[in-house]
């Protein structure tokens, strides 16, 4: 009976060291040409067991003081169409994202620090960056394609400092020559970061919370709010004929 004990004591020890040291892979494309939009974010765990899909199929311009309408579709383990629902991105929207931000700072301890840490242990293991670009004057095109290189080696030089590249990023700014403008771009990368990494992360981020006075209080407020408005746009989408 001890042996059949220690033997299942052992194979759970194993699955939990293989859970810990398993990675949390994801996997981002975006792609815009002219007025159509895709994006889309695959996330990977437990070793391909469990696989979620977040899709956003359109993203539509109403106006300068509507915004964006996004529309969105999140499925898990390849099943279709589970949860479909809109956003829309405009000015308040952008504002109380920002309002949200500073109550974080404040109800965190050096909360910047704990990013710019648990941001150490995420290796990018994949990223390629292709841009198509033309105004249909040669001269213009091409003093627009090397800001275009410009800003994208910025951005990377950025992320260099920030994450673990495995790889060389591929990066394109091709020139269109014609007589049309023309925008196209097509970014993917992937990514992978080891589940003790984020536990040890969100311990972290639970210490810095508790260092400062009332922090618990204020992350409480800001949780429990969006799962209040949840809520409410799940019960508005579910009304809708």
């Amino acid at each position: 009976m001890w042996v059949w004990l220690g033997g299942i004591g052992l194979l759970f020890a194993l699955l939990i060291a293989a859970v810990l040291i398993s990675n949390v892979h994801v996997h981002f494309t975006f792609s815009k040409h002219k007025s159509d939009d895709y994006a889309n974010i695959n996330v990977r765990l437990l070793y391909g067991i469990v696989r979620i899909n977040y899709e956003i199929p359109s993203i539509v311009f109403r106006n300068m003081k509507e915004g964006f309408l996004v529309k969105t579709e999140q499925s898990m383990n390849h099943s279709r169409g589970e949860v479909q629902g809109s956003e829309r991105v405009n000015k308040r929207k952008v504002k109380k994202w920002a309002k949200d931000v500073k109550i974080m700072l404040r109800a965190t301890d050096a909360l910047k620090l704990w990013l710019k840490q648990t941001l150490t242990r995420v290796h990018m293991t994949q990223l390629s960056w292709a841009t198509h670009i033309g105004v249909g004057d040669a001269a213009y095109t091409a003093v627009l394609t090397g800001w275009v290189w410009g800003i994208k080696a910025i951005i990377i030089g950025f992320l260099t400092y920030q994450v673990k590249f495995e790889k060389t990023p591929m990066l394109e700014v091709i020139p269109v020559w014609s007589d049309e403008m023309e925008f196209r771009t097509e970014l993917e990368f992937r990514l992978k970061i080891r589940i003790t990494a984020i536990m040890v992360a969100g311990i972290r981020l639970l210490t810095r919370v508790l260092q400062v006075e009332g922090g618990w209080r204020m992350w409480f407020k800001l949780l429990r709010e969006q799962r209040r408005k949840h809520k409410e746009k799940q019960k508005l989408e579910g009304a809708k004929p």
